[in-house]
């Protein structure tokens, strides 16, 4: 019985970086010390910081277990939980602010305009984004505070002591449930480390992988990368009169280099020039048994041909009957191993069989030292992409429209930000998702409403 696959996703732990980078902050911290909430605002930055390791450490891991899906989705929620009772503890301190006479000053960093500025330039793009968002946040807590006043002008803001203990409350069980699911996933995960994850050999090959990739388009559009796509076509269809050429994509992690072959894969030059293609993600287990295993699911319609095969000669020579007489794509996608030469060598020698001239091998990797390993023909070197093609990304990923021009002061940090992460698509997936969680679509109607009038009170 196959389980559910789950990734222990990067964005959970981005979530909880920007909540506490964002909300505890030593002037919150001062504010709750005031109130007599330190208490309870330190046991859940304490639970926080405890997740945040637990999540670091199982970043990108793909598990096979169900009850673990659902305590990352109810993580998910203790995390929005946590957000929204921060929010809350911020609102009130703005509040108090207001009403002593102090106002509700600028975010540090902003001035009255929207451009954003900085005394100390972040010294990352994860900085600059908790600064960012920090500043959005607290931007809309200061709306929000406007809209509860012309909603109920009468009624008070100030934190009673009936508010007080209700939120304490709160905290106490979102700290209780993360130390739960926390010391849950911890545990889950350790059992996987120690134990076998399968018998075969298919279900050993999944669980080891650190990650998954598929020739099938996850993005709905590809940004920027017409050139490269047309350059490493036109290389895979003029590669060489030899049975086989080899053609790396390098880059760095989260430049582009899987979506660029998924699109390749997908162009129909490629479809009509080979007669078959094939996938496989080598991650960093090179292991030529089971690539060759994942090659035959390819290229046999009958799997029982090979299912039951352990013996890796009879592996290749029914892998070279299958594809004798046909000219084929290969994708190893995300290869590390290389230091293993002979490794290789063993993988190909049924490739090299193949009687029709024009094969192709497209290999992605991060390393220099595994394209100079594999090639056959010079790498293909994949940059981040440009600032024009990078900002229509981020605007799809930040705020869900590529031709989104709405509020300047979102675009300023959005700008600020998407320059931060250098052309990189995984990580403006990863920093939009966040902007998008950190702020709600109301609360940045309500911020860019407000602004206007914010600053004629400045």
């Amino acid at each position: 019985m196959t389980g559910l696959l789950t990734v222990v996703d990067a964005t959970i732990g981005w979530l909880v970086q920007t909540i506490l980078g964002s909300f505890f902050t030593e002037q919150i911290e001062a504010w709750a010390r005031e109130v007599g909430l330190a208490e309870d605002v330190e046991k859940l930055k304490f639970e926080m910081r405890n997740v945040e390791m637990v999540l670091a450490a199982a970043e990108g891991r793909m598990i096979e277990n169900k009850p673990l899906a659902r305590s990352l989705d109810d993580l998910k929620e203790l995390l929005y939980d946590s957000e929204d009772v921060m929010d809350e503890l911020d609102y009130y301190q703005l509040q108090q602010q207001i009403e002593e006479g102090k106002g509700c000053s600028a975010p540090n960093g902003v001035n009255p305009e929207g451009s954003y500025v900085s005394s100390s330039a972040p010294s990352s793009a994860y900085e600059l984004v908790c600064s960012a968002t920090s500043q959005m946040t607290s931007w809309a807590s200061c709306s929000r505070k406007r809209k509860r006043e012309e909603e109920g002008p009468g009624q008070s803001t100030m934190l009673t002591s009936e508010i007080k203990h209700d939120i304490s409350q709160r905290i106490n069980g979102i700290v209780k449930g993360l130390c739960t699911i926390g010391s849950s996933v911890q545990r889950v995960l350790q059992l996987e480390v120690s134990r076998p994850t399968a018998t075969s050999l298919e279900s050993q090959n999944i669980s080891n992988n650190a990650r998954l990739t598929t020739s099938v388009p996850v993005e709905v559009k590809m940004y920027g990368r017409e050139s490269e796509r047309d350059k490493i076509i036109e290389l895979l269809i003029e590669g060489g009169s030899s049975n086989l050429n080899v053609l790396p994509v390098v880059g760095i992690g989260g430049v582009g280099k899987t979506s660029l072959a998924r699109f390749v894969c997908k162009d129909q030059r490629i479809r009509d020039h080979f007669d078959m293609q094939m996938w496989v993600c080598v991650s960093t287990d090179f292991n030529e048994v089971r690539i060759t295993h994942e090659i035959l699911e390819h290229v046999c319609e009958n799997r029982q041909e090979y299912a039951n095969i352990s013996n890796f000669n009879v592996l290749q020579k029914n892998l070279l009957e299958n594809i004798r007489n046909k000219r084929f794509l290969l994708v190893l996608d995300d290869m590390w191993e290389d230091k293993d030469r002979s490794g290789w060598i063993k993988l190909l020698a049924p490739l090299k069989g193949n009687q029709v001239s024009g094969c192709m091998i497209l290999a992605t990797t991060r390393m220099n030292s595994v394209a100079k390993m594999v090639r056959t023909m010079d790498e293909v070197i994949l940059s981040g992409l440009n600032e024009k093609e990078f900002w229509l990304l981020f605007k799809v990923c930040a705020f869900g429209n590529e031709n989104y021009e709405g509020d300047p002061y979102l675009q300023s940090i959005g700008k600020q930000i998407a320059k931060a992460l250098k052309g990189c698509p995984l990580a403006t997936q990863s920093v939009g998702a966040l902007l998008k969680t950190s702020v709600s679509d109301k609360a940045l109607e309500d911020s860019s409403g407000q602004m206007e009038i914010f600053s004629r009170r400045r």
